[in-house]
């Protein structure tokens, strides 16, 4: 675990990601996340989101993720 600081960014805030588990996770500068909040657990969670197709919107990926994440369970029943 490593502890990390809100900062402010315009209008918004950030967090700073070290360059480690920018490569361990494969993402760069400019690379898109999901963004969810377990608000029960209070947790922000942030999986980084690969768009194979250019013809494909950043807001279709992200209703499919979000989609993806609220009927996990089903669809993994689905799939045995």
């Amino acid at each position: 675990m490593e502890l990390r600081k809100v900062f402010k960014v315009g209008n918004s805030c950030g967090i700073s990601l070290p360059p480690n588990m920018l490569e361990a996770l494969g993402v760069k500068t400019g690379s898109h996340f999901s963004v969810e909040i377990n608000r029960e657990m209070r947790e922000l969670i942030l999986k980084p989101v690969v768009v194979k197709n250019n013809t494909m919107s950043v807001d279709f990926v992200r209703i499919v993720n979000k989609v993806m994440l609220d009927y996990e369970t089903a669809l993994r029943r689905l799939s045995i």
